[in-house]
């Protein structure tokens, strides 16, 4: 799923602009946003059961009518927003605010920010700049990807994701080389026994107040082949960790 952070000073347009990005960027899959509201608080329906119930303690509240669902999630983080949007299989996500974040963004108006990459576009510009945006990956994206590459193949096949945290290594050295090697272990990965599709990818979880990690999806005949290309792949990342440099930092 691509990230795009707009931000800018309060009245600078923000929301007016994002109006008018959602339809051209909808031309290419569909679009969610997270509108971060900074200091200002969201007022929940006074005296309503979904607001009682949140306000009883539940961590998550769901209320359905006849045209919308509205959720409520006693969370705060980015991430977590993001792995709702995914999960409904959101191709776009545009994220209003976060001015502070380490994102690459796109800034309305005059202000000058860290991680600007498009200032005041119009929505055809941003529609041609994707790559300057993050991707944000979820293990149940990287299995669809899977399953999608593996529909052809004839008979049942075992599914299984796994992933390795990246959180004790020197990334700044070790990720250029092991994201460099990915494709080949990726394929390395589909030439094995059984193997009928694989996936491999980093995820950025450190642009989003989480740990990097690699993740793993394999489609395979049989539940062993699946864990045996899972463990040939741990190997081969760890192998290229070691090439790159990679030194433990705790």
């Amino acid at each position: 799923m691509k990230v795009i952070p707009v931000t800018g000073l309060s009245g600078s347009g923000k929301t007016t602009f994002i109006r008018s990005l959602i339809p051209v960027l909808a031309r290419i899959g569909p679009v969610g946003t997270v509108k971060h509201t900074g200091h200002h608080s969201m007022e929940l329906p006074k005296d309503k059961d979904t607001t009682v119930m949140f306000g009883a303690g539940a961590v998550a509240v769901v209320g359905i009518d006849a045209e919308k669902t509205l959720i409520t999630l006693g969370r705060t983080s980015l991430a977590d927003a993001l792995d709702l949007l995914a999960s409904k299989g959101v191709a776009i996500a545009v994220v209003e605010g976060y001015k502070s974040s380490p994102l690459p963004k796109i800034v309305i108006g005059d202000i000058d920010l860290a991680g600007c990459v498009l200032r005041n576009p119009d929505p055809e510009e941003v529609l041609h700049s994707l790559d300057k945006f993050p991707d944000y990956l979820t293990p149940g994206e990287v299995l669809r990807d899977v399953e999608e590459s593996s529909r052809a193949a004839k008979g049942p096949a075992t599914m299984a994701t796994a992933s390795l945290p990246l959180s004790f290594v020197n990334q700044t050295d070790a990720l250029p080389t092991l994201g460099r090697a990915l494709p080949d272990i990726e394929g390395e990965m589909k030439t094995l026994p059984g193997v009928i599709g694989a996936r491999v990818a980093i995820r950025r979880g450190s642009l989003f107040d989480r740990a990097d990690e690699v993740l793993f999806a394999v489609a395979a005949a049989r539940g062993e082949d699946a864990a045996s290309a899972l463990k040939e792949a741990f190997s081969r990342c760890r192998e290229e960790l070691a090439a790159g440099g990679a030194t433990r930092t705790g």
